[in-house]
């Protein structure tokens, strides 16, 4: 279960940020959009409904895909 706090949030997307910022630069090309996109997906993130989410990598990834296209 995740975290309710957003220190515990932070803590959940910190170790994926890497993950993420791979994913976004394949996707883009360019350095300074897939760190916007990383910016945007923690904001989500921190709005999301955590306590329902069960894979927080997976809602990650998606988030940050649907960003993208």
């Amino acid at each position: 279960m995740a975290e309710p706090t957003s220190q515990g949030a932070a803590a959940t997307f910190e170790p994926l940020r890497p993950k993420l910022m791979r994913v976004t630069y394949r996707m883009l090309g360019s350095v300074a959009d897939a760190e916007d996109i990383v910016q945007e997906a923690f904001i989500r993130w921190m709005r999301a409904d955590r306590a329902a989410v069960r894979e927080p990598e997976a809602f990650l990834r998606r988030t940050v895909t649907r960003l993208c296209l």
